[in-house]
């Protein structure tokens, strides 16, 4: 009956919805844990206090707006400075190809004397000779082929990195100009200097 009497007071202030949504509060949850709460709040509870050091890093201090750069003139410079690194990269790798191919020739140099008839203080006939020449110049020619294939492909994708480059700075964009604000004293001082100077103009006529 109380909270019968207490929902009907207030309702002018909630609508009976709202009504209903406290009304099943007191009954479902409020009524049913009431020792509960009685227990928890009643009494002294024992505290489990937490404490945990967290590192908090500082984000890096920005650079003054005077020193940023417009948002387009930017992007331009990352995409030649990503051209340029491509570059650089095709350069190292036409380097490090002709590394492993001298290094490859030199093995199977190696392997081709070593497998090829051996005298020990006789010479070789002249058709023994003349076959591990051949393989020589077969594996000299093998391998200077591959080179220049590689080398043939990268300079053509050293090229068109070229005309990439070249095809953007046409393109850039042009920076907007900073303002130039100079000091306030500055301005005035031609003007006084003009001022004084017709004021001794106009004394010396008189």
């Amino acid at each position: 009956m109380t909270l019968g009497n207490k929902l009907r007071d207030y309702q002018g202030q909630f609508n009976t919805s709202h009504l209903l949504a406290l009304c099943d509060y007191f009954h479902n949850t409020f009524l049913r844990h009431y020792r509960l709460y009685q227990y928890v709040l009643g009494q002294d509870q024992d505290v489990n206090l937490t404490v945990t050091h967290l590192e908090v890093c500082v984000p890096p201090q920005p650079l003054p707006l005077a020193e940023g750069k417009d948002r387009d003139v930017w992007k331009h410079e990352q995409q030649v400075a990503e051209l340029s690194l491509g570059e650089e990269q095709k350069r190292t790798n036409m380097l490090l190809l002709k590394e492993a191919l001298r290094l490859e020739q030199e093995h199977l140099l190696q392997r081709t004397l070593s497998e090829g008839p051996v005298r020990h203080g006789q010479a070789l006939k002249r058709e023994e000779l003349g076959d591990l020449i051949n393989k020589a110049i077969h594996i000299q020619v093998k391998c200077l082929r591959e080179l220049l294939q590689y080398e043939i492909q990268v300079t053509f994708d050293i090229l068109d990195l070229k005309l990439q480059k070249k095809i953007l700075n046409l393109n850039a964009p042009i920076p907007l100009p900073l303002p130039t604000t100079s000091p306030p004293g500055q301005d005035a001082s031609p003007k006084l200097h003009k001022a004084n100077k017709g004021k001794k103009a106009k004394a010396k006529k008189k």
